[in-house]
């Protein structure tokens, strides 16, 4: 089902509501795990504004695509490379390379206001809910200077001591991002925006991205990159990467279990906090 304003948002949501129908909210589906449910709600404003303050207001239909290229041609950078709409971008407060200096969209997102059969409410706590508290609607977004070109130093090592030291010095060099991936052996890759040489260090232009999917995919809590490390000499998963600074990495085992001694969750889970307001938020549990 798709609804193209507020009244629409809420007038399907209050039915749910009332009928003690489940009603799941989508964006453009492919970032979406399906859960049961009866009714897919989806939001159909593709609409935002960009205003000389350097913020993005944006409705939860938008796209980050098209934001991302309108702010890089008006000399400004949305720090992020997800690739759907604002509404899943705040659901699922993605983290992206670009987080070692911008953090999560959490932390680059001024307002979220979400739409629950009680009516509208502004509150950011709703970012990262994978919408099990109410519809986002609407949100503004800090945009930052785009820097004008930017430089990604690559290396990999073997011994875990050495990417310890390295990425620990290169961090101290504060840069724009810092890729650390592990398929049995430890690559990092580390973006600056300014002109600099790092010795032994392959050099390229651009941020490193990751081609990924979510099957045996986990998002496992590492503050550090020693935690990292040792994270990793526990599963030996079959590959693992982790963005310096987010305090999260995604780890790809062959078998949860052995998982069991971190702290960890799957894509389409949420934090615990979210299950006790979903209480107060969604009385009736109607949100899939």
């Amino acid at each position: 089902m798709e609804v193209y304003n507020e009244k629409e948002l809420y007038g399907a949501i209050k039915d749910a509501y009332l009928s003690g129908k489940k009603v799941m909210i989508i964006g453009y589906g492919k970032h979406s795990v399906q859960r049961k449910t009866d009714i897919l709600l989806k939001i159909n404003i593709d609409e935002y504004k960009i205003d000389k303050r350097g913020y993005v207001e944006a409705y939860a239909g938008a796209s980050v695509n098209k934001i991302r290229e309108e702010a890089s041609e008006n000399g400004l950078l949305l720090p992020c490379l997800y690739d759907g709409s604002v509404g899943g971008l705040l659901a699922n407060n993605e983290f992206s390379p670009l987080s070692t200096r911008y953090g999560k969209p959490y932390d680059f997102t001024d307002k979220a206001v979400f739409i629950t059969p009680f009516g509208k409410i502004s509150w950011k706590i709703i970012i990262g809910s994978k919408g099990r508290l109410g519809a986002i609607y609407e949100a503004r977004l800090r945009l930052f200077p785009k820097p004008t070109k930017v430089f990604t130093f690559e290396k990999s090592f073997s011994k875990t001591d050495e990417v310890i030291t390295y990425v620990n010095r290169l961090m101290h060099i504060k840069p724009l991002a810092m890729l650390v991936e592990y398929d049995g052996k430890y690559t990092i890759h580390a973006t600056y925006d300014f002109e600099t040489e790092i010795h032994g260090f392959s050099k390229d232009e651009g941020v490193a991205t990751i081609e990924e999917s979510n099957k045996n995919g986990y998002y496992v809590n590492t503050p550090t990159i020693e935690d990292f490390v040792n994270s990793i000499k526990e599963t030996e998963p079959i590959y693992a990467y982790t963005v310096v600074g987010s305090r999260l990495s995604k780890f790809y085992v062959a078998d949860e279990e052995s998982l069991k001694k971190l702290n960890y969750y799957e894509h389409d889970d949420i934090q615990k906090v979210y299950l006790k307001l979903k209480r107060i938020l969604d009385l009736k549990n109607i949100f899939a």
